[in-house]
C-alpha cells in the first residue's frame, strides 16, 4: 500500500538528474525537487506543529510550487485542499469556511481578487523564507491526503474525500492500462485544481517519468512542446482537442492522448484517430468521486456510446431507483464498486449517504447494460428535463445536434413552461455556414417528437468549468432574459 509522493525519494536516489518537472519557467531535477518537497514538509512543522491530519489550503497558479506543496502536505500526513482561482471571492470565502482548514498558503497575485488570502495564510514569498524544522510524522496509506471540490452545478461545490490508497494504489493499474513508463515525458495542460490533471500529474512524478506542466491551456504552446520537447504523452479534455484540431498540421509522433472528464463525441475522436493515426488515443470514464471507471482505445470494438472496458477492479452495475438491478436495456443509476472510490463528501453525512449504499457509490450518471455485456451511458439525473410528465436527457439531444456539420458546441436545457412543465430549448455554437433548418430536421428524423427543442438559440461562446465541460448553471443565467422570454 503506497502513499502519495512516497517513491520521490527513491526517483531522486535512482535518477537524481532526471529531469522531474518542466513549467513555462524553468526545470527541476528529481533531487532538486525530493529536497524541495522535504523543506516545505520542515517549514509547515514549523508552522503547524503538528500535522497529522491537519488541512492545509492553498491557491497557487499552475507552476512547480503547486505541486511541491501539495506532495509536502499529503506526506507529511496533513490534507492537501487546493483552492480554484476561478472562484468567485464569495465562492472562495464559503468554500474556506465550510473547510475551516488550519493553514493557507497564497500567491501574492491573487490578493487583488480575494483579499481575505491576507487575514487567513501566508504568502507563498514568506513562506519560502522560513526556516525548516524537522520533520517525522509520516502518511499513512489509509489516511486523508486531498480534499477537492466538485465543479458545482447549483449552489456549494461539495468537497470530496481522498485516501492516500485510493490514489497511489491506482497509479499501478493506470501506468498499465495506458502502457506509461519512467521514460516517458507526459504533458498536462489543465488546471491541477481538477482531479483529472492532478492525478495524471502526481502518477507521472510517481512513476519516474518526466512531468510538463503550463499556466494555462494554450493549443499552440502545447503544439510547440510536443514537437520541441519530445513529449509523448498527452492529458486532455475533449474541448482541448477541438482547439488543437484548429492547427492545422501536425507533423509529429505522440505515444499516447489520453482523455476525459467530459463526454468525448464520436465525430471528434474519429478526427484525432485520423490527425494521430499512430498514436494510442485513450477515452475514459470516470469521476472525482469514483477515479477510473472504464476505459476504451479508439479502434477498439466498443459500440458508439458505450463507456467501454471496465478498469482493474472495479464493479458496474445499473439499478432502480429502489435500488434492485435494472434489467437488460433498462434505464438506471450507474453504481461503482472498486479500491478507487472516494470517502465521502467533507462534513455532508445526507450528500454522502445519498450516493452511497452498501459500499456502491453513484454519481448520478443514468445508463444501461445490454444483455451482452456493454454499458451505455445515457446523461444525468440532475439535468433532467421533465416536460409532459416525461423524462428528457439532454445529453440525448446534444449528441444529434453536435454530429450536425459545423456545430461545434451544443446545449439543451429546460425553460418553465405552464402548459407542459417544461419545455426543450437548445443552444448551440456553429464553426461555420449554418441554416438552423438543418438543425430543426435533423431532430425530427432523429428524435421522439417530446424530445425535439422547441426553441433555437445562437450563440457566441459558452461558459466552461475548469474541467473543460459546459457550465450549464451559467449557461442559463447569461442567457436568463432570453431564456425567459421563450417561457
Amino acid at each position: 500500500m503506497a502513499v502519495i509522493g512516497a517513491r520521490l525519494a527513491e526517483s531522486a536516489e535512482l535518477f537524481p538528474d532526471k529531469k522531474a518537472l518542466i513549467t513555462e519557467n524553468h526545470s527541476i531535477t528529481y533531487c532538486e525537487l525530493q529536497q524541495r518537497v522535504e523543506r516545505h514538509k520542515g517549514r509547515l512543522k514549523v508552522l503547524m506543529s503538528s500535522m497529522k491530519g491537519k488541512k492545509v489550503g492553498f491557491m497557487l497558479s499552475n507552476d512547480s510550487p503547486f505541486l511541491e506543496l501539495f506532495i509536502a502536505i499529503s506526506s507529511a500526513g496533513a490534507i492537501a485542499v487546493p483552492f480554484d482561482p476561478k472562484w468567485t471571492e464569495e465562492e472562495f470565502d464559503r468554500v474556506t469556511s465550510y473547510a475551516a482548514v488550519d493553514f493557507i498558503v497564497y500567491e501574492e497575485g491573487f490578493l487583488s481578487r480575494f483579499p481575505s488570502l491576507r487575514k487567513k495564510g501566508l504568502s507563498w514569498k514568506a513562506f519560502i523564507q522560513v526556516a525548516p524544522g524537522k520533520m517525522h510524522a509520516e502518511a499513512n496509506s489509509g489516511d486523508l491526503f486531498y480534499i477537492g471540490f466538485t465543479s458545482g452545478t447549483t449552489g456549494l461545490p461539495k468537497g470530496y474525500q481522498r485516501t492516500h490508497s485510493s490514489w497511489a494504489d491506482c497509479f499501478l493499474y493506470g501506468g498499465r492500462v495506458f502502457s506509461l513508463t519512467k521514460e516517458d515525458h507526459i504533458l498536462v495542460p489543465g488546471p491541477l485544481v481538477h482531479s483529472h490533471f492532478l492525478y495524471a500529474a502526481l502518477q507521472s512524478l510517481h512513476i519516474g517519468a518526466t512531468l510538463s506542466l503550463t499556466s494555462s491551456f494554450n493549443s499552440a504552446l502545447v503544439m510547440d512542446l510536443v514537437k520541441n520537447k519530445k513529449v509523448n504523452v498527452v492529458y486532455i479534455v475533449p474541448t482541448m482537442f477541438e482547439a488543437l484540431r484548429s492547427i492545422a498540421s501536425f507533423p509529429f509522433y505522440l505515444k499516447a492522448l489520453i482523455s476525459s472528464g467530459a463526454k468525448w463525441e464520436a465525430s471528434s475522436k474519429a478526427s484525432a484517430a485520423r490527425l494521430f493515426p499512430n498514436t494510442a488515443i485513450y477515452d475514459f470514464y470516470g469521476a472525482s468521486e469514483l477515479s477510473f471507471v472504464s476505459f476504451q482505445k479508439v479502434g477498439d470494438q466498443h459500440e458508439e456510446g458505450s463507456i467501454g472496458t471496465l478498469f482493474p477492479l472495479v464493479e458496474l452495475q445499473v439499478r432502480r431507483k429502489n435500488g434492485q438491478a435494472a434489467a437488460p436495456d433498462e434505464e438506471g443509476f450507474i453504481y461503482v464498486k472498486s479500491p478507487w472510490i472516494f470517502s465521502g463528501y467533507y462534513h455532508d453525512p445526507v450528500a454522502t449517504s445519498q450516493v452511497f449504499n452498501d459500499g456502491w457509490v453513484t454519481t448520478g450518471d443514468i445508463g444501461c447494460t445490454t444483455d451482452y455485456g456493454e454499458t451505455f451511458l445515457i446523461g444525468r439525473a440532475h439535468n433532467m428535463i421533465i416536460s409532459g410528465g416525461l423524462n428528457i436527457y439532454p445529453e440525448e439531444v446534444e449528441k444529434v445536434i453536435k454530429d450536425v456539420p459545423r456545430v461545434s458546441e451544443a446545449v439543451v436545457v429546460g425553460v418553465p413552461d405552464e402548459y407542459w412543465g417544461e419545455k426543450v430549448v437548445a443552444l448551440y455554437k456553429k464553426n461555420g455556414p449554418l441554416n438552423q433548418q438543418e438543425l430543426v430536421s435533423r431532430c425530427e428524423r432523429t428524435l421522439s417528437s417530446y424530445k425535439q427543442p422547441k426553441h433555437w438559440i445562437e450563440v457566441d461562446q459558452f461558459p466552461y468549468t475548469s474541467s473543460g465541460k459546459v457550465a450549464r448553471k451559467q449557461v442559463k443565467e447569461a442567457y436568463v432574459n432570453q431564456l425567459g422570454a421563450l417561457s
